[in-house]
């Protein structure tokens, strides 16, 4: 079977951290297949397969506990397993098979797999709810991928969805053997990046907090999880301050030899002018939000949450 074979790599992080770029440099190398979608969505992305299998994580039970309704639905399972079925069937049939004209998401499922494929996975894993439902979860994943139009048969198959680290204990439980490549920024930089996505916080306040919620839950996720799983990459260090080493570190963590064509990919796409514009400081102009910044900043450091500043 292929899954038996097939190493699989999921790269993550806050999200506007380099996840993107790490994932089409891999997709260079002889031995490597990034999804098509380079972001599959459907295992860890909200109300996904991860979700199906083992409930809401409760960082996000909480946030959605803050709404009385939500409250209340979330109080009876039945209810709540409902309505998570209800949504991964139409997600996967609508924003995650095709996202919206001008909604920002990359490609949506429909550019690597037939309709006929996803019926059938889904048939086969609504089944399963009655029988076996990790197995059947299992068998969705891998048909998903493995019928991805660009499959060549290359041994190492790369995700790029950025919620991968935060879910990285989970997907370790579903998938014992995935391994992870977490990809760091200078904060400043992710929230004003993120501040100009239309799927972001607008409001640069709630960007601070949107970004360290998802430092914290990322930490944590990879503490659950052995270290020889994952690697942790700094996007500045990458592409500015320790190429070379950070170039090699990955290749190292994928147990592969260079290849001439990742290595131009990496010579020719991965720059320090791309990467150190520095543009946080138009969105932290405001002496307030800077201030705050720093407050939460340093209180995950005093956590031992390392998030590094590149100055």
């Amino acid at each position: 079977m292929a899954s038996e074979k097939t190493t699989l790599i999921f790269v993550g992080g806050t999200g506007r951290s380099g996840t993107t770029i790490v994932g089409r440099m891999l997709n260079r190398h002889r031995e490597v297949r990034a999804s098509k979608p380079i972001e599959i969505k459907f295992l860890s992305g909200n109300a996904g397969l991860l979700d199906l299998l083992y409930g809401r994580r409760p960082e996000a039970k909480e946030r959605r506990n803050r709404q009385l309704l939500k409250r209340i639905v979330s109080s009876s399972d039945a209810i709540e397993n409902y309505l998570l079925w209800h949504k991964f069937e139409t997600r996967l049939r609508g924003s995650w098979w095709a996202p919206e004209s001008g909604s920002g998401k990359s490609p949506g499922l429909s550019s690597g797999v037939t309709t006929k494929v996803r019926e059938e996975a889904l048939a086969a894993l609504k089944i399963s709810r009655k029988t076996n439902l990790e197995f059947g979860a299992t068998q969705f994943f891998w048909t998903m991928i493995e019928n991805q139009s660009n499959n060549l048969g290359e041994p190492i198959w790369v995700d790029t969805s950025p919620p991968n680290i935060f879910h990285a204990a989970r997907i370790h439980r579903f998938l014992p053997s995935a391994r992870f490549i977490h990809m760091r920024r200078d904060g400043r930089d992710t929230i004003a990046s993120v501040l100009k996505e239309p799927w972001g916080p607008g409001d640069p306040m709630k960007a601070i907090f949107w970004w360290r919620n998802r430092i914290r839950e990322s930490h944590q996720a990879l503490c659950a999880i052995p270290g020889a799983n994952y690697i942790e990459v700094d996007l500045e260090n990458f592409a500015a301050y320790d190429r070379d080493y950070q170039y090699q570190r990955i290749l190292t963590f994928l147990e592969v030899e260079d290849d001439p064509a990742m290595r131009d990919f990496f010579h020719r796409e991965v720059r320090a002018e791309r990467v150190m514009k520095r543009s946080w400081r138009e969105a932290f102009s405001h002496p307030a939000v800077l201030s705050k910044f720093r407050k939460v900043h340093a209180e995950l450091e005093a956590e031992g949450i390392s998030a590094p500043l590149f100055d």
